[in-house]
Order: C-alpha cells, then sequence, then structure tokens
C-alpha cells in the first residue's frame, strides 16, 4: 500500500468536500427563495392583489435573500471564528491540561517531551508547548491556528499505555495536522457551519413571534404576524436542512483529514505497525479514547481519536470508524482488537522504560550516525535536488526523524537545559550572538549590565563557550527548541528581551546572517504571543506585482552562495527559471541592491501573498542555492530559516550514505512483512 497516494487521494477528496460545502450554502440559498417566492405568490393570489397571475422570479426578493444570507452567515461565522482565536493553549487549558515542563523528572513525561521534541526538529517547526490531561483513555490532540502557536496534548492514558514507537505515531499524526493546516481548516469550517445555524435559529425566533402572538385581525387567520411566522417556518426549515448537510460535509471533511493524518504519520515513521498499534489499543481499551471533560464536545474534532461518546450516526462523527483505520494501514486486520488492562491496573514500570534507558535507546553518536554521512560541520557540501524541498515540506520523513534524534542527543547537556527554561533560555539567545573576540565580548558583557539582571549575564557566560562550539546545523532546531520557554515570559520580560537582543546584533556595528535569521525567526514566532494582533491580509493573488521583490530576494541568494560573475549569473536564472516565463525578465542585482535590508522588505511583502505563491519563491530559493548540484549546510540552514520566515517552514536537509532523499518512496507492504 503507498501511503503518499493515500495523502494525495485524502487531500483531492477534502478539496472536493470543500467545493460541497459552498454548493450547499448556495442550494441553501436558491432553495430558501423558490420557497419564499412561492409563499409570496400564494399570498398575492390569495387576496387577488392586480389581475395578473404573480411571476416566480422577483429580482429583489432573489437580492435580499442573497443578502440576508450572506450576512447572518458571515456575521455568525466570524462570531465563531474570533470566539476560537484564543490559540492552543486556551483549548487546553480548557480541558483542564496541565504545561510539562521540558526538565520534568517523571520518567514517562521526559520520554514525551523528548519524542515531541524529535518531531518538531524533524519536522522544522517550533516546539510546540505539551500540555498533559488527567484522564484514563487514550487520546491526543493538536491545536492551533499555525505552527507558530500550535500546542500538543496528551492524556494520562496515552502517555503510559502506549509504547514510544506508539507514543511515537500518535505524535506524528498530530504534527501532520498542524503542517497540513487542519487547525486552521477545522476553524473555519466550525465558523461557516455555525453561521448556518444561524439562519435556523433566527428562523425559530421568527416563528415564535408569527405563531405565539394574537393576530391584529382575529378574524383573519392570515394577518401580517401570521405572515412572519410562515416565513420564519421557512427560513428554520431550510437552516435546519442546511445545518445536518453542513455538519455531513464537515464530518466528511474531518475523516479525510484523520486518513491524511494517518498516513502522513505511517510516512514519518516508517512504522506502519505501530500506528496500528496505537490505535487497536484503544480499540481495545474499555474508555477507548472518550473524556470525561464537559468541554470535550467543543473540542471533539481535533482529537486523535473520538473522544465522545455519541455521535449521531457515522455521517456525523468526528472520525472515520476505528476498523476502518486500522484496516487501511494493516491490511491483516481481522477486527478484534486485543484487551488492553485499564491504567489503574496497569502496572507503568512493565509497560515503560526507566529515564536512562529511554535516553540509551534514542540516543547515538552524533558525529557517527549514517544520516549524517556527508555533512561534517562548517563548509561541508551534499548533494542536492531542490525538486525535493516543497515536497518535504509537509512531509518529513524517517530520515529527518532520525537526524532529529541525534542532534537533539548531541546537544550540551547545559545547553538542552537553559532551552527549557525561560531565563536560560533567554541567555543561550545572548551567548550565540556574542562575539569571540575578548575585547569585544568583554564589551558586550558590560553592555548587557545595562540591559538585563545578572543572573541572566552569569548565565549567558557559562553557555557562551558551549554556544560558539555548535554545530551550524543546531542552531536553529535550538532556537526553535527554545521558543515555548520564551512564551512564558511576561510582557515586561519579553520587552526587556527583545530590547536587548536588538542591542546585542547592533553591537558589533554590523548584522551577519545568522543575526538577522536569529532576530527574525523570534520575532516571527514571538510578537503576535506578545503582542496579539490582525493575520496580515492576502494583498498579492498573484506573483506578478511580486517579481521586483523576487528578483531581490533571488539576486541576495545568489551572491551569497557564489563568489564569481559568471556562477552568480547561473544560480539567478535557474531560480528565476522556476516563476517560468515571467522569470525570464527578472535581472540579477548588484549585491549593493540586494542586501539584508533589502531582503527583509521582500520578506515581508512576499508574506501577504498565498501559500501557494511562497511555496514557489522558496522552490526558486532551492534552485538558486543548488543551481551547481551542491549545497553547503550555511546554504542550507540560511534556505530553511528565510522558509520559516516565508511560514512555509521546511523539515532539515539530510543525507544517508545511501543517498537517502526527503521524497523517498515509502516500502510497501509486502516489504514491511519481510523484515
Amino acid at each position: 500500500m503507498d501511503f503518499f497516494e493515500q495523502q494525495d487521494q485524502a487531500k483531492g477528496r477534502t478539496k472536493v468536500l470543500v467545493l460541497l460545502f459552498g454548493l450547499s450554502i448556495l442550494l441553501l440559498t436558491a432553495g430558501m427563495y423558490l420557497s419564499l417566492a412561492s409563499v409570496i405568490c400564494y399570498y398575492l393570489e390569495w387576496h387577488a392583489f392586480g389581475t395578473n397571475t404573480p411571476s416566480m422570479w422577483n429580482p429583489q426578493l432573489l437580492l435580499w435573500v442573497v443578502l440576508g444570507n450572506g450576512l447572518v452567515i458571515g456575521l455568525g461565522s466570524l462570531f465563531k471564528i474570533i470566539e476560537l482565536r484564543g490559540g492552543g493553549n486556551h483549548v487546553a487549558e480548557m480541558l483542564g491540561g496541565r504545561l510539562i515542563h521540558a526538565e520534568t523528572d517523571d520518567p514517562k513525561e521526559r520520554q514525551l517531551m523528548n519524542v515531541v521534541e524529535e518531531m518538531a526538529i524533524a519536522s522544522g517547526v517550533p516546539m510546540p508547548m505539551v500540555y498533559l490531561l488527567k484522564d484514563t483513555s487514550i487520546n491526543a490532540f493538536a491545536a492551533g491556528h499555525s505552527p507558530s502557536n500550535a500546542v500538543i496534548g496528551v492524556t494520562t492514558g496515552c502517555m503510559h499505555l502506549l509504547t514510544r514507537d506508539e507514543l511515537q505515531a500518535v505524535m506524528a499524526h498530530e504534527f501532520s495536522h498542524i503542517l497540513n493546516g487542519d487547525m486552521r481548516l477545522n476553524i473555519r469550517t466550525t465558523g461557516i457551519l455555525h453561521g448556518i445555524v444561524s439562519i435556523a435559529v433566527i428562523g425559530r425566533i421568527l416563528c415564535e413571534i408569527g405563531f405565539s402572538a394574537d393576530s391584529d385581525n382575529e378574524n383573519d387567520p392570515r394577518g401580517p404576524l401570521v405572515g412572519i411566522g410562515v416565513l420564519g417556518l421557512v427560513i428554520a426549515a431550510f437552516g435546519a436542512i442546511g445545518v445536518y448537510l453542513g455538519r455531513c460535509i464537515k464530518s466528511a471533511i474531518s475523516h479525510q483529514r484523520e486518513y491524511l493524518a494517518d498516513a502522513a504519520a505511517v510516512q514519518f515513521t516508517r512504522n506502519p505497525q505501530a500506528m496500528a498499534g496505537a490505535l487497536k489499543k484503544i480499540g481495545g481499551l474499555s474508555r477507548h479514547g472518550l473524556l470525561s471533560n464537559p468541554h470535550t464536545e467543543e473540542a471533539s474534532h481535533m482529537f486523535f481519536e473520538r473522544g465522545l461518546a455519541f455521535d449521531f450516526g457515522e455521517f456525523m462523527s468526528t472520525h472515520p470508524p476505528l476498523e476502518t483505520r486500522v484496516a487501511r494501514i494493516d491490511p491483516y486486520f481481522e477486527g478484534e482488537f486485543p484487551e488492553i488492562a485499564p491504567l489503574e491496573q496497569h502496572r507503568i514500570a512493565a509497560d515503560g522504560v526507566s529515564e536512562k534507558k529511554e535516553t540509551e535507546d534514542a540516543s547515538s553518536d552524533f558525529m557517527k550516525s549514517a544520516m549524517m554521512a556527508g555533512m561534517m560541520m562548517g563548509g561541508a557540501r551534499m548533494s542536492w535536488n531542490p525538486n525535493t524541498v516543497t515536497n518535504a515540506a509537509s512531509q518529513p520523513g524517517q530520515a529527518q526523524l532520525q537526524y532529529a534524534a541525534d542532534l537533539r542527543e548531541s546537544l550540551a547537556p547545559e545547553l538542552r537545559k537553559a532551552a527549557h527554561d525561560p531565563l536560560g533560555a533567554q541567555a543561550l539567545m545572548f551567548a550565540m550572538l556574542l562575539a569571540d573576540e575578548d575585547a569585544l565580548f568583554d564589551e558586550q558583557i558590560e553592555g548587557l549590565k545595562t540591559h538585563c539582571v545578572e543572573a541572566i549575564i552569569s548565565e549567558t557566560r557559562i553557555l557562551h563557550p558551549k554556544a560558539t562550539g555548535l554545530d551550524p546545523r543546531a542552531k536553529l532546531p535550538l532556537v526553535d527548541m527554545a521558543i515555548p520557554s520564551l512564551r512564558q515570559l511576561s510582557r515586561e520580560q519579553y520587552a526587556s528581551f527583545q530590547e536587548t537582543l536588538q542591542w546585542l546584533v547592533e553591537s558589533d556595528q554590523q548584522i551577519d546572517l545568522f543575526e538577522y535569521t536569529l532576530s527574525k525567526v523570534l520575532d516571527r514566532h514571538l510578537k503576535n504571543h506578545f503582542e496579539p494582533s490582525a493575520k496580515p491580509r492576502i494583498k498579492y493573488h498573484s506573483i506578478i506585482p511580486l517579481l521586483p521583490r523576487c528578483s531581490t530576494i533571488l539576486s541576495g541568494f545568489a551572491h551569497i552562495g557564489h563568489e564569481d560573475t559568471a556562477s552568480t549569473e547561473h544560480a539567478f536564472r535557474q531560480g528565476a527559471a522556476c516563476l517560468k516565463e515571467l522569470g525570464k525578465n527578472l535581472k540579477l542585482l548588484p549585491y549593493s541592491k540586494c542586501n539584508l535590508g533589502e531582503m527583509d522588505t521582500a520578506v515581508a511583502e512576499l508574506g501577504q501573498a498565498p501559500t501557494p505563491l511562497r511555496m514557489q519563491v522558496v522552490n526558486a530559493l532551492a534552485h538558486t542555492v543548488g543551481a551547481d548540484g551542491e549545497v553547503t549546510v550555511k546554504e542550507a540552514e540560511l534556505l530553511r530559516a528565510f522558509a520559516d520566515m516565508l511560514d512555509c517552514p521546511i523539515p532539515p536537509f539530510v543525507q544517508s550514505s545511501k543517498e537517502l532523499s526527503c521524497d523517498q518512496a515509502l516500502v510497501d507492504h509486502s516489504e514491511i512483512e519481510k523484515q
């Protein structure tokens, strides 16, 4: 079975279902118009107004029905979407979740945090905050509007009853929801459905007004208030039909996204038996995935498995049948689930692993790992296939997962611990920016005394030697690991941190690429958390008005990665070719006109384009840096940083001794059976 094909099918079906959602609204409007036109014609004919037979075609009525439906659905949807803008942590806290500290002493919690951290590094997204829900069922969820503010929630039963591989599969499923934009899709479909519900509510109110009140003329039962009641009855009836159709379509969309996440998780981990094992344990547990929290219904569509005991049939359920999900992964599944003892009777030590064993199992020598072959420190080069970059954005694989585990374990314990602490995370960012020269270093340390407390300065001194010796590939993942800790700062602390960071970047009178990318990545992932603002609206729907900005950013990358004029021009042309005919008109700019300031402006404007256009630009950048068929670690990490700034995170580029590529086809079940 080809899980890539399953993903493509699920994405295609989702697009069809979204179109059906829109079509159902059009049919609802048309049906409401025809019904109201019929009622009006009947009313006019009954009272014999005029001599001509009333016509069913009434442009004014059609206009009012379209405007009325659009206004009600639009305002109702907007209200619900705004209500759901609280972020992932709002959902987790609503469900009674407890934030897990990355340096927790509990072995199972540490194992969970290690798994999530590996997933984040492998996916190229910031480490999400992780919450533990005190519930004996097996379930998990991902919530948030984007990878920048996503959180992961896991039940106690999920953490204790699943093996590490099964837990990893479940987390891969949740990360798929984050990478594929399912959280945002859920919010939008929920909002539209709420708008349709508003139509039914308005109809019910009109019914109550028309049929419960006395008519102005007691001798005429067809008085104006009764007319309002009939109008309300028509609106309520079509509103109810719309709600039913909307819920069925929303459920179908949810089913496809769950199938997509299952397939993506198997592709990610290359371990279908782990995903199937997790689903089978849910089926064999008496409580399955059902949660006891009263707020479960509000977040039911976000869970790994159905969290409610009652769904209105399969057509309106939030998740596909468990048996179907297992059968799609394990073709030998016969429909029987093994009985799983409840958590209260489960001996944690027997199923779990000690903290020491977890570390040993997940750890391997970073420099000796097969995934790291040919990718040593500094300016090492690796072969490069730029065509795989856009595919890898939402499809990280086992190579990236192994790379993430090795990279995390290779980090000095002091650096990992600092990234997991709010004070230490600040010091870590400062330590990576401090100069290597003794004179400038002493000057910067002295300057820090006017910007931050002594505890941060002391920690910065300790971390600096370790930070300066970091592998270039470890810097961005370390920043991503520190994001959750930095989000725990108060607003005042964050303002002070930002001010100090900016001073430190400018203290050496120059801004290099790393300083620029570090400040931009932190700004993108933290600013909206502390200073919530409206998401930048989509201003450009075509690449044409953005061509000057594309020229700037492509020129900048061509100059950075190549030294002589001929290779720079060749690299620029390779990137411009990705824009097809439009790219032929682009001109390579001199370095003075594509400096960091100009590239910053270009990124800001490109950020106002939809995702497909931004990914087109990222693809062009990938062809620019890899024009000669090779890429340095510095170039690869710079590309990942700019992709992150454009809200198109891409996983690490890894290469094994067997030349594994980012989009290597997943082994089929016949190969799995042989292993």
